[in-house]
């Protein structure tokens, strides 16, 4: 199958993809509780999983021309408290997809006087993940 570009990994807010994007990022983090006791082997310290969570940051640039979900749809979504399905994964059959419902955390727009206006955010998953493939 061979390496994949950044490109071609998508994120969708109920099935609208989030467009202009130039870089997207999955952090999931598990943690942990220390579960060492007087009968541990070697005096190790031993740890169970507890509560995991996950946040997709994304960056990318606002163009108001394209079609999908853009800066007004997530400023909607992120003032509006709105949960939706967000769906991070790839294209083509086989590729890996993450589902989960979601807020948006966080937006920043911004625009330099001689550059195209920028626009980054934060979505936090609520709920777990669903695991599954493009079919």
């Amino acid at each position: 199958m061979g390496y994949k570009p950044g490109k071609y990994l998508k994120i969708k807010l109920d099935d609208t993809e989030l467009v202009g994007l130039r870089s997207k990022e999955l952090s999931w983090e598990q943690d942990f509780a220390e579960a060492t006791t007087q009968d541990s082997p070697g005096d190790a310290k031993e740890y169970v999983p507890t509560q995991d969570d996950a946040t997709i940051s994304f960056d990318g640039l606002h163009n108001p021309d394209l079609t999908g979900e853009g800066l007004q749809e997530i400023f909607t979504k992120l003032q509006n408290k709105t949960q939706f399905e967000v769906v991070l994964g790839g294209l083509t059959s086989g590729d890996i997809t993450l589902t989960a419902n979601a807020y948006m955390s966080s937006i920043t727009w911004s625009g330099d006087y001689s550059d195209i206006q920028g626009m980054s955010g934060e979505i936090q998953r609520t709920g777990e993940f669903t695991i599954g493939s493009v079919t």
